[in-house]
C-alpha cells in the first residue's frame, strides 16, 4: 500500500515537473508569434493611423476646454497571480481607489494586463482559455488553488521572458505598445511631455522596466517607474528610466531573489546597466514596513496596521504619492541649448 501510494505520489510529481519545463519551453511563443505576424493581433505598421490621431486630437481639445489637464500618468501593472487587467484582487482594488484620491492631478490606468504582448487576458480568446478559465473560477477552493500556482508559473515564466536578452525586446515592445494605446484611450498628449509612472507589483515590476525604453523612445516622455516589491532582473532597460522607487517590506523576501539570480545586480559588475543606474543617484529603497510579499499583511492590505495606526495600504499610497508630486515636471528645450554644452 505504502509503495502504491509513494509511485502515485513520484508520477504526479513527474507530471507537474513535465508540464512546468512545456510551459517554460513555449513561453517565448506568444511574443515571436505575434512579432512575425501569425497571430491575429499581430502589430500593425506606424505608430497611429490618421483616423486615430484625429480623435485624439478631437478628445483632447473637449477636455481642455472642460478642465485642467493632467500632470502625470500612472499605468498599474498587476502581479503574477492576475489572469486579467479586470480580474484584480479586492485589495489591489481599494489600492487603485485610494491612489485615484490621494493624486487627483493624475490619471490611474489598469487596463493593461501586464504578462502579454496583446494585452489578451489568460481567460481572454486563446488556446488554453477554457482552461485557464475553470482554474481561476476554482482557485479559491483547495484544488483550486493548487492548481491556480500553473498561473503564477505562467507569469512567471512570461517575467523570465522579459528579462531574457534575445526574447525579452519583443515581448516589452508588445506590452509596451499596449500601455501606449492605453495612455491615448486616456487622452495622453501626442507631444508626449508629462512624465508616465509604470507602478508594477511583483513581476510587475520587471515589465515596468522592461518597457521603459520603447516608452521612453515612442512617446517622447520622461518614463519612471515605482516596483512595489518588484523583483527586478539586471534588464539594461532601466537606463531609459528616470528614477526608481523600489518599497520593500522588511518582511517580503521575494525581492531579494535579484540579489542573487542575476550577475548585472553583482557588485562586481561594476559596468552593468544596473549598477550604474544605482551609483547614478536614480534608485530610491524604501521599507514601508513589515509587509509580506502577498496575501494577508501585504502592501495592500486594508486591514493591517502600522504601530501608528497607519493601514498598510494607505502607507503604500502616500509612499507613491510622495514619490510622484518629487517629479519635476519637464521643460523643453530648444536644439541650440541642447547643443550649447558642447560650443565653447
Amino acid at each position: 500500500m505504502l509503495d502504491a501510494v509513494i509511485y502515485t505520489g513520484l508520477t504526479l510529481a513527474a507530471i507537474v515537473l513535465g508540464l512546468l519545463f512545456v510551459m517554460a519551453l513555449l513561453s517565448p511563443l506568444e511574443a515571436l508569434t505575434w512579432w512575425a505576424g501569425w497571430s491575429s493581433q499581430a502589430p500593425k505598421p506606424g505608430r497611429l493611423s490618421q483616423e486615430a490621431l484625429e480623435e485624439v486630437e478631437k478628445e483632447q481639445e473637449i477636455e481642455a476646454k472642460s478642465g485642467v489637464p493632467p500632470k502625470y500618468f500612472l499605468v498599474y501593472l498587476t502581479a503574477i497571480g492576475g489572469v486579467s487587467a479586470e480580474a484584480i484582487s479586492y485589495r489591489e482594488q481599494v489600492f487603485l481607489e485610494k491612489l485615484e484620491e490621494t493624486l487627483p492631478e493624475a490619471v490611474i490606468i489598469s487596463d493593461v494586463f501586464p504578462f502579454s504582448v496583446t494585452n489578451n487576458p489568460l481567460t481572454g480568446e486563446r488556446l488554453f482559455g477554457w482552461l485557464w478559465r475553470k482554474i481561476h473560477e476554482k482557485r479559491k477552493t483547495v484544488t483550486g488553488g493548487i492548481l491556480a500556482s500553473f498561473i503564477f508559473a505562467r507569469n512567471l515564466f512570461n517575467v523570465a521572458v522579459s528579462a531574457d536578452p534575445r526574447y525579452g525586446p519583443i515581448n516589452n515592445a508588445g506590452v509596451a505598445r499596449e500601455i501606449a494605446k492605453s495612455l491615448f484611450r486616456h487622452d495622453y498628449p501626442l507631444e508626449g511631455d508629462i512624465p508616465v509612472i509604470t507602478v508594477g507589483w511583483s513581476g510587475g515590476g520587471q515589465i515596468a522596466v522592461g518597457v521603459a525604453p520603447f516608452l521612453n523612445l515612442g512617446l517622447d516622455a520622461p518614463i519612471y517607474v515605482v516596483s512595489i516589491g518588484g523583483v527586478l532582473t539586471d534588464d539594461p532597460s532601466i537606463a531609459f528610466v528616470e528614477h526608481l522607487w523600489h518599497l520593500q517590506g522588511s518582511k517580503d523576501k521575494f525581492p531579494s531573489i535579484g540579489d542573487i539570480l542575476f550577475p548585472g545586480r553583482w557588485r562586481i559588475a561594476r559596468k552593468s546597466a544596473w549598477n550604474a543606474f544605482k551609483r547614478a543617484g536614480k534608485m530610491t529603497t524604501i521599507t514601508p514596513g513589515p509587509m509580506f510579499h502577498t496575501g494577508k499583511g501585504d502592501y495592500f492590505d486594508p486591514k493591517s496596521t502600522l504601530p501608528d495606526g497607519t493601514l498598510y495600504v494607505e502607507k503604500t499610497v502616500q509612499i507613491i504619492r510622495d514619490a510622484v508630486r518629487s517629479i519635476q515636471p519637464s521643460t523643453p528645450t530648444s536644439i541650440e541649448e541642447e547643443l550649447s554644452q558642447y560650443i565653447s
